[in-house]
C-alpha cells in the first residue's frame, strides 16, 4: 500500500496556483480498472482526486493528516477496506506550503484472496517437502535395514535346521557378527564330533578288557563263574546305557527338523515283527507335516522305548497320537501320546516313576529303565513326561517338547 502512495506521488504535479494534476499513466493497471479492489484518493485544501478504479464507489475517508504523518487502519464495521493515509506538504514557487493527504484503500477480499493463495501455496510446498522427506526416510531405512533383514532370514534358516551356517555377502559392519556366529556354530559341531569320537574310543577300550575277563571266567572263576558272569553282563549293560546317555548330551543346539511320521512307521514295523505273536493292532494319528527339532536317534529311542512297553503290556491295542505345539513358530514344539489296553500303571507309582535320578531297578515292574531313559531324554530338550489312564483301559504316556 505504501508503494501505491509513492506511485501516485511520482505522477502528481501542483501548479503555481495550487491546483493538483495527476498523470494517470500508472504502471499498475488496477488503478485504472473500476472495482479492481485497489483505490487511491488524494485530498487537498479544496480539491480531491480519486483513481479510476474508484469509479462508482463512495469511499468514506477521515479528514486530512499533518504533513509527514502516516496512519494505517484495518477494516471496520463501517468499511471493508484496509486504509493507509500519508500526509504531505507541497512547497509552491512562492514558498507557500500546500497540504495534501494521499489515501490508499485495499479491499479486504483482495488481501484475503492473496493470503489464501499464499497459504495454499505454502501448504502445497510443505506437503511436497514432507512427502519427499518421508520417501527419503523410507528409502534410507530400507537401505539400512535390508542387510539386517537378510541376516535375520539366514539366522531363521539356521534356526529351522535348513542351513548349517550363515552365508552370503554382508556389509562390512555386520561381518564381525556373522563371522562370530559361524565360528560358534562350527565350534559346537566340532565339539559334538569330538565327544562322539571320545565316547566311541571309550567303548572300544572297555570292550577288550571285558572280553578278556569273560573269556577267563570258565578257567579261573570256579564256583563263582555264574555270579561273575552276571556281573560282567551288568557291566556291559551299564556301559552301553551310560555311553548312550552321554552321547545324547552331545546333541546340536539347532538340528534340522526330523519328520515324525516316517520314523514312527519305522519303529512300528520293527515292533510288529518282534511281537508278531501278540497280534497287537497299532493305530497312529499323526499330522503329516509333524516334525521333531532334535536328533533323529533321540526320537527313535523315545518312540522305541515307549512303544516297546505298549506292545509288551498291551493286550491287543496300541494307539499313538501327535500334534504341533506353538504353530507358526520358527521351531514349533510337539506332543506325543502312547496308549495301550494293558493293566496300566497304578497311580501310587506315577510320581516315583517320574523322579529324576531314581534307579531303573527300583521302579515298577515293566516300566523301569526304558521310562527312565525317556524321562532323561525329554528333560534334555526342556520337555515334560506325564503318566495317565488311557481310554483304551491301560497306561497313557504323554510327552511334550516346547517350541524352540
Amino acid at each position: 500500500m505504501e508503494s501505491y502512495v509513492y506511485l501516485v506521488l511520482a505522477a502528481m504535479e501542483v501548479g503555481s496556483d495550487g491546483r493538483l494534476s495527476i498523470e494517470e499513466d500508472f504502471a499498475d493497471p488496477r488503478l485504472l480498472q473500476p472495482g479492481s479492489g485497489v483505490y487511491v484518493d488524494v485530498e487537498g485544501r479544496d480539491q480531491r482526486w480519486q483513481s479510476r478504479s474508484a469509479l462508482g464507489l463512495r469511499l468514506t475517508i477521515p479528514g486530512p493528516l499533518v504533513a509527514g504523518s502516516m496512519e494505517f487502519e484495518e477494516p471496520a464495521e463501517r468499511a471493508d477496506f484496509y486504509v493507509l493515509r500519508y500526509g504531505i506538504g507541497w512547497q509552491l514557487a512562492d514558498g507557500r506550503i500546500e497540504p495534501f493527504t494521499v489515501s490508499v484503500l485495499v479491499d479486504s477480499a483482495e488481501l484475503e484472496q492473496q493470503t489464501s493463495a499464499f497459504r495454499l501455496g505454502l501448504w502445497r510446498s510443505l506437503g511436497a517437502a514432507g512427502a519427499l522427506l518421508v520417501i527419503a526416510q523410507v528409502v534410507f531405512l530400507v537401505l539400512v535395514f535390508r542387510p539386517l533383514g537378510r541376516v535375520a532370514q539366514d539366522v531363521a534358516e539356521v534356526e529351522s535346521g535348513r542351513a548349517e551356517r550363515l552365508g552370503g555377502n554382508y556389509p562390512r559392519e555386520l561381518e564381525p557378527l556373522v563371522r562370530n556366529v559361524n565360528r560358534l556354530l562350527d565350534t559346537e559341531q566340532s565339539n559334538q564330533q569330538r565327544i562322539r569320537n571320545a565316547l566311541d574310543s571309550l567303548a572300544h577300550s572297555l570292550k577288550t578288557p571285558l572280553a578278556v575277563i569273560q573269556a577267563g571266567l570258565p578257567l579261573h572263576a570256579g564256583a563263582a563263574e555264574s555270579s561273575m558272569q552276571n556281573a560282567v553282563d551288568e557291566m556291559k549293560r551299564l556301559i552301553a546305557t551310560r555311553l548312550e546317555r552321554a552321547g545324547s548330551s552331545a546333541r546340536r543346539s539347532l538340528p534340522e527338523p526330523v519328520p515324525v511320521a516316517p520314523q514312527l512307521q519305522r519303529v512300528l514295523d520293527s515292533l510288529r515283527k518282534v511281537h508278531s505273536q501278540g497280534m497287537i493292532k497299532a493305530t497312529a494319528i499323526i499330522e503329516d507335516d509333524l516334525a521333531f527339532y532334535g536328533e533323529r536317534r533321540d526320537l527313535l529311542e523315545l518312540m522305541g522305548n515307549l512303544l516297546d512297553n505298549a506292545f509288551k503290556y498291551g493286550q491287543g491295542q496300541v494307539r499313538v497320537a501327535g500334534g504341533t505345539l506353538g504353530p507358526g513358530r520358527v521351531r514349533p514344539g510337539l506332543w506325543l501320546t502312547f496308549e495301550d489296553d494293558g493293566p496300566g500303571i497304578d497311580e501310587r507309582h506315577w510320581d516315583r516313576l517320574l523322579q529324576r535320578g531314581t534307579r531303573g531297578d527300583e521302579r515298577v515292574e515293566g516300566h523301569g529303565l526304558g521310562l527312565a531313559i525317556v524321562l532323561e531324554l525329554v528333560s534334555a530338550y526342556g520337555g515334560t513326561v506325564d503318566i495317565g489312564h488311557s481310554e483304551l483301559g491301560g497306561a497313557l504316556i504323554r510327552v511334550k517338547f516346547p517350541p524352540g
